[in-house]
């Protein structure tokens, strides 16, 4: 018993230093941009980290500053690297509620050096991740903030729902920028690529794995001319799992897929191109893919989802009939011929047909 309560004691310590740490960072994220910091020694990374501590402490960054260059401390609460050359500094905090800090610093084209923190507060899956950029004027011995588009950086996707992970790596060893978004139910990432230009990171590419395969799928679907490659993308909860499907477009929009992506495990669970296009039945977790098949000939391709996957497929397939003088419906459901009163019984479902505008991102330029 005695041993229990020791152990419920101290996980409640540590869930209070969670968060007080999470507290700490929440107030430098509302005032940080607001204050100048003076005094700055000089453009080393270690006086650099000095001056912000001075103004913003934080358990790693203080011991960065006293412990970051003492080998018997590395094996205490932190994980250390140093890299006085490189101008980069981190400190990773052992343990599920760890606090983690990372820092480095460019020089720029116009003479100024530009100064990263990021601080990065994880409890078990769910970390809270800031990233905040200075100018150096050596003149002025002053850093003066700098808003970025990485410190603002929004997930494709709401964090804490299904990107469980959003990790911002300066760099040791050259000058980019990487950002990886790890959605837990997929087990893969999109890495976004921030190139050095001189002055500041900006936005070069992003990434997602296993796009190769997604594309090959499309391109042995319907085997094309021509190569489809897939330059745009969004994350959409069609069946609101808490498990954002892919969707992926081309240039000029006229190729588009949608993927469930579980466990690394890939399906393409509706496509268009450019002679059909999506319609979505939210009532019944369903998007439908429809246009033309041929002379005289229209179908719509519906999947019904559950959990990221096909619940099952159904088709509708409008074949002119000269004799009746109109369009005549025969359905399919997993590939199986339907009566007509089973198709219509399920066509049924499929009522109320929402628009959704993606909000597409772009992977290059």
């Amino acid at each position: 018993m005695k041993r229990i309560l020791l152990l419920l004691v101290f996980s409640a310590s540590l869930f209070t230093a969670y968060c007080q740490n999470l507290k700490e960072l929440e107030t430098i994220q509302k005032g940080w941009s607001k204050k100048v910091i003076t005094g700055v020694k000089d453009g080393n990374i270690f006086s650099l980290l000095t001056a912000f501590n001075k103004m913003w402490p934080t358990e790693p960054g203080t011991a960065i500053l006293t412990d970051g260059e003492n080998p018997a401390a590395q094996e205490d609460c932190y994980q250390f690297e140093i890299d006085r050359p490189n101008g980069y500094v981190s400190a990773v905090e052992l343990g599920d509620f760890g606090q983690d800090l990372s820092a480095c610093v460019w020089r720029r084209s116009n003479g100024h050096r530009l100064f990263a923190v990021m601080f990065r507060q994880s409890i078990g899956v769910y970390p809270y991740s800031i990233v905040l950029f200075y100018d150096y004027d050596n003149s002025k011995r002053t850093l003066t903030p700098e808003r970025h588009p990485l410190t603002d950086f929004r997930s494709a996707y709401p964090l804490g729902e299904s990107v469980d992970a959003v990790f911002v790596e300066l760099p040791r060893v050259g000058k980019d920028v990487v950002v990886s978004e790890y959605i837990l139910p997929w087990g893969c990432s999109i890495k976004h690529t921030y190139k050095w230009d001189g002055m500041k990171p900006h936005w070069y590419s992003s990434t997602i794995e296993h796009l190769d395969k997604m594309e090959k799928i499309y391109n042995d679907q319907y085997e094309l001319s021509e190569q489809i490659n897939f330059t745009k993308y969004c994350l959409h909860d069609f069946d609101e799992d808490h498990n954002p499907e892919l969707w992926l477009f081309s240039d000029n929009d006229d190729y588009q897929a949608i993927y469930s992506i579980r466990h690394e495990n890939i399906q393409m669970l509706s496509s268009t191109y450019y002679k059909t296009q999506f319609s979505f039945f939210p009532d019944a977790a369903a998007i439908c893919s429809s246009g033309g098949c041929g002379t005289g000939c229209m179908r719509a391709d519906f999947v019904v989802l559950k959990d990221s996957s096909p619940l099952y497929r159904f088709a509708d397939q409008q074949d002119w009939d000269n004799t009746a003088d109109n369009m005549v419906s025969t359905y399919f459901k997993d590939g199986v011929k339907l009566s007509k009163a089973e198709g219509e019984r399920i066509m049924e479902r499929f009522k109320n047909p929402v628009e959704i505008e993606p909000d597409k991102r772009d992977m290059t330029p």
